[in-house]
């Protein structure tokens, strides 16, 4: 019996062949930079700087002697706690050198979240900037980027002796108890993955791709060891820059970019936001996922670009990806796959009691293979239950539960149905209601909570039910939560909308009535929302700003601090804000004023700017 999706490669097409005989990063990088000295690794486009191959290695050596030193040893782990920049890139790398495993946090996390994942995970050391105010209890070196070491620690020896099975990469996502997990990624692993990577879409000295990703979305070791172990470069993007289309496009076209990574969300953005005639020919590739991609943007995007659109698919546990579907031009595509197992992949679609489906029929996927995690960090329960025996492969393997719901499409690529369990996924981020459920319950007044995703594609949004304790009123406790959720949990995971109701609705057999929540969280979205007829523009400007937000949002509640893409906002959404508000305000309104200050505070700032240079002209 054979799984429905294999690859394994050829004897000699061994793991890793793509870039060197070793399995661990850390070994091939040193090949590659001292095969290629001169090339630029990496550039910063801000600041006009540009690191050599032997610039980066003599600056991530200084910061794997400055670990070695501070106690770290093979197979510890070690936070990195740092903007995007080429001394964020210069740490993880040095974290990897000193035998650690690196484990890059977001700076625009909320401080008790970051702490939370710190004392979770129990680093050796945290690496920060000279501008941190970040007070965790745990020994911490401070790194700029420009540090050098011109002696080779005597420890580089002892990089080829060590396992390719120990960790190198521990990423954090949503939990479903309320507690986040973490996916041990080996450095085996990750040279598979990325060897997969290079061998259908080889890099080379003339490549360059933008690094944006945030840290925590696994995509971001593509955007940076894949090219450095290709001989490519890196490109780095500014900080809270990454949803600029203008931005974006600016670097594309000014940096040569060949090769874009961006979730399906930032692509529809990114088409939207610019001129529909610009065309986008000097790219060579992209590659996009995380969320549903629709044969409407294929079409879009192809019609404005020569470059190839791959539909990765894979979750974090499988390291990075383990499907992959370059999209055809077909002017009549009518439904985009996710393709075929990478190379040293195998993939199962199985039914509730593990037996292989009959062709066509829908499974939960199963993945196997050299990509997968080596489990979650001191969660030996939950490693067991997602990570199991290989009952149907060669004995001693694993299997890792997707939860993902896929059938094989005629052409013999799979095709995502969606998910078994509650988990969902917005703008690319996996989801677990039970964890924002977790974190409202902890705030005082609440008693009980159900998070849902309501709406499809771009319109997916949270939407949060509160049963308030007796004595408390609900309507007053809807702000409360959400300023105690935003302080608790990224912005990603702040519901959209915030309902107070008196009691959850449950079936017959007592559990949670989803679908009714469903349609509850559709329906009263309009009442006591403001109609876009009706606003004064002669109010303040904020208020202005919050109603046209809370018309077009539908959201009766808007924190003025909160992240517009993080309370239902899309690209569409965005255009017309910013159209509505032109509108009344009658002043000219670029879609980037948006994207660069996406609150209601910092919007209206930029707004009264504007309105300030207009009246001057």
């Amino acid at each position: 019996m054979s799984p429905a999706h294999t690859s394994r490669g050829a004897a000699s097409d061994r793991p890793g062949s793509a870039f060197g005989r070793s399995r661990r990063v850390d070994t091939l990088l040193l090949e590659r930079w001292d095969r290629d000295p001169h090339r630029a690794a990496l550039i910063d486009p801000d600041t006009g700087g540009v690191v050599t191959a032997s610039d980066l290695k003599e600056r991530v050596l200084w910061v794997a002697r400055a670990l070695r030193e501070r106690g770290v040893r093979p197979g510890d782990l070690v936070v990195v706690h740092q903007e995007r920049s080429v001394a964020f890139v210069v740490s993880i790398l040095g974290v990897l050198f000193a035998g650690g495993a690196q484990v890059a946090l977001d700076v625009n996390d909320p401080p008790e979240r970051t702490l939370e994942t710190i004392a979770d995970c129990s680093p050796r050391l945290l690496i920060t900037g000279p501008a941190s105010r970040l007070a965790a209890a745990v020994p911490v070196l401070v790194v700029t980027g420009e540090e050098r070491d011109r002696d080779e620690p005597a420890f580089r020896d002892e990089l080829g002796a060590l396992d390719a099975d120990q960790p190198a990469v521990v990423l954090y996502t949503s939990g479903s108890t309320g507690r986040p997990k973490a996916s041990l990624i080996s450095h085996g692993a990750l040279v598979s993955r990325l060897s997969a990577m290079q061998g259908t879409h080889p890099l080379g000295a003339d490549d360059r791709i933008i690094h944006h990703t945030t840290c925590t979305f696994d995509m971001f070791l593509i955007e940076t060891y894949w090219p450095l172990l290709a001989g490519a470069t890196v490109v780095i993007a500014a900080p809270g820059r990454q949803r600029d289309a203008d931005y974006l496009a600016r670097l594309i076209r000014e940096c040569d970019i060949t090769t874009f990574y961006c979730v399906v969300s930032l692509l529809e953005l990114f088409l939207l936001a610019r001129d529909p005639a610009e065309r986008y020919d000097g790219l060579k590739r992209v590659l996009t996922g995380g969320e549903p991609l629709s044969p409407e943007l294929v079409k879009r995007f192809h019609s404005r670009s020569t470059a190839s659109l791959t539909n990765l698919y894979g979750p974090s546990e499988c390291t990075i990806y383990c499907t992959a579907w370059e999209c055809p031009r077909d002017p009549e595509l009518d439904t985009v796959l996710i393709g075929s197992a990478v190379e040293e992949t195998s993939l199962w679609i199985l039914d509730p009691d593990g037996k292989p489906v009959a062709d066509g029929e829908a499974g939960e996927l199963y993945i196997g293979g050299a990509g997968l995690a080596l489990g979650y960090l001191n969660r030996p329960e939950l490693t067991t239950e997602r990570f199991v025996p290989d009952h149907l492969g060669e004995p001693g393997g694993r299997l890792y539960r997707s939860g993902d719901l896929v059938r094989t499409h005629p052409s013999g690529a799979l095709e995502f149905l969606g998910r078994i369990d509650r988990q969902v996924k917005i703008r690319g981020v996996r989801i677990e209601p039970g964890e924002i459920e977790s974190a409202a319950l902890r705030c005082a007044g609440v008693r009980q909570a159900a998070v849902i995703a309501q709406g499809h594609g771009l319109e997916k949004r949270l939407v949060a039910f509160l049963v308030a304790e007796a004595g408390t009123d609900g309507s007053t406790l809807i702000p409360t939560v959400r300023a105690y959720l935003r302080s608790l949990l990224p912005g990603r995971l702040v519901p959209s909308v915030i309902q107070a109701v008196d009691r959850l609705p449950l079936t017959a057999n007592g559990k949670l009535d989803g679908a009714l929540l469903a349609q509850w969280a559709a329906g009263p979205a309009a009442d006591g929302l403001p109609d876009l007829g009706d606003i004064d523009p002669g109010g303040p400007l904020e208020a202005v700003v919050e109603q046209v937000w809370r018309a077009v949002l539908e959201t009766a509640d808007i924190d003025p601090d909160a992240d517009f893409f993080d309370i239902g906002g899309d690209s569409f959404k965005a255009v017309r804000i910013v159209e509505e508000t032109q509108r009344l305000l009658a002043v000219a309104i670029p879609l980037e004023t948006l994207l660069q200050e996406p609150t209601v505070h910092s919007f209206s700032t930029a707004l009264r700017r504007l309105t300030e240079q207009e009246q001057t002209c």
